[in-house]
């Protein structure tokens, strides 16, 4: 039996044995070793040879089908590019700072614009690119007003959790501010809002109690009417002279004009209380949106301050 080795830093080895058959055995070298075979004139004509594959790190589907010297001439290649990559990341961002230093802020917005497209992931480009797009947050409502509707958890997400711990620790008191002044700006704008949805909410529950009364009103002898003209209406066979015939046609006529009637104040009492629930719901007027607006500012505010 014959075996050969052929080294290689990268990978483990497989062993191929040529049988005396002409067959090929692969068996791994790591795995469990099989028990020996007893044939020995087999074993002895048959021929062992041991190969090296490269195990790599990556799962890069563009490895697929390479062979081994191929796939680490890729890998090289890939990692000279990610190099580079860095390195013009890293340059843009230093370009950036330098403008966001001498207060050229949408020259700045623009340069950690083209490193966030080099790497979308890094938190040096994701904070330069809203510290331009605020102006160092000195507007930090840019920041909130864009994410005041998505809500923190997806500002965290864009931004990047990394970014966002920064931006809390270094823009703290900015924050604080804000805070307090849209507090002081919700505070009498509630009070206002609330004041004129009292006062509508008197003048439309006596809408509604008046609707009531007239679909009660209403109701009743529709109600009559359509009894009767069935009442008179199953006994007109009953009676060979049709002294019900009519009885059925006044009742059915009158029903009519009541069902109108009832059909009216039916309308009426509904839009009572479709005007009570858009008096209950803030966001039906222009000044409840703006308060909730305020308030979903302010819950992100709150948040940076956790």
């Amino acid at each position: 039996m014959e075996e050969r080795m052929i080294d290689d830093e990268y990978g483990r080895g497989i062993k191929l044995k040529k049988t005396a058959d002409g067959y090929i055995d692969a068996t791994d070298e790591l795995a469990e070793e099989t028990e020996k075979q007893t044939d020995a004139p087999e074993a002895s004509a048959a021929e062992e040879l041991m190969f090296e594959f490269p195990e790599l790190d990556e799962d890069d589907e563009d490895l697929v089908g390479l062979s081994p010297e191929e796939a680490l001439a890729l890998r090289r290649k890939k990692e000279e590019e990610a190099a580079k990559r860095k390195a013009e990341y890293e340059q843009t961002c230093k370009e950036g700072e330098v403008l966001l230093e001498s207060g050229s802020f949408k020259a700045a917005e623009l340069k950690f614009e083209k490193a966030l497209e080099l790497d979308d992931e890094e938190k040096e480009a994701s904070i330069g690119y809203w510290r331009a797009k605020t102006a160092d947050f000195t507007e930090p409502d840019v920041l909130v007003d864009e994410y005041a509707d998505a809500g923190f958890e997806s500002l965290e997400f864009d931004l990047g959790y990394r970014a966002v711990d920064e931006i809390k620790a270094r823009y703290k008191e900015v924050f604080e501010r804000r805070v307090k002044e849209l507090e002081a700006e919700e505070e009498p704008l509630a009070a206002e809002i609330e004041n004129k949805r009292t006062s509508r909410r008197a003048i439309i529950k006596e809408r509604i109690k008046k609707a009531f009364i007239w679909f009660g009103v209403a109701l009743l002898p529709a109600l009559v009417t359509l009894i009767l003209g069935i009442v008179f209406g199953t006994k007109i066979l009953s009676t060979p002279d049709g002294r019900y015939v009519a009885p059925t046609i006044v009742f059915a006529a009158l029903f009519v004009v009541f069902f109108i009637g009832f059909g009216i104040a039916t309308n009426k009492l509904l839009n009572a209380f479709r005007i009570y629930r858009a008096n209950e719901n803030v966001s039906s007027t222009d000044e409840g949106k703006k308060l909730l607006r305020l308030r979903d500012c302010k819950e992100i505010y709150e948040r940076f301050l956790d």
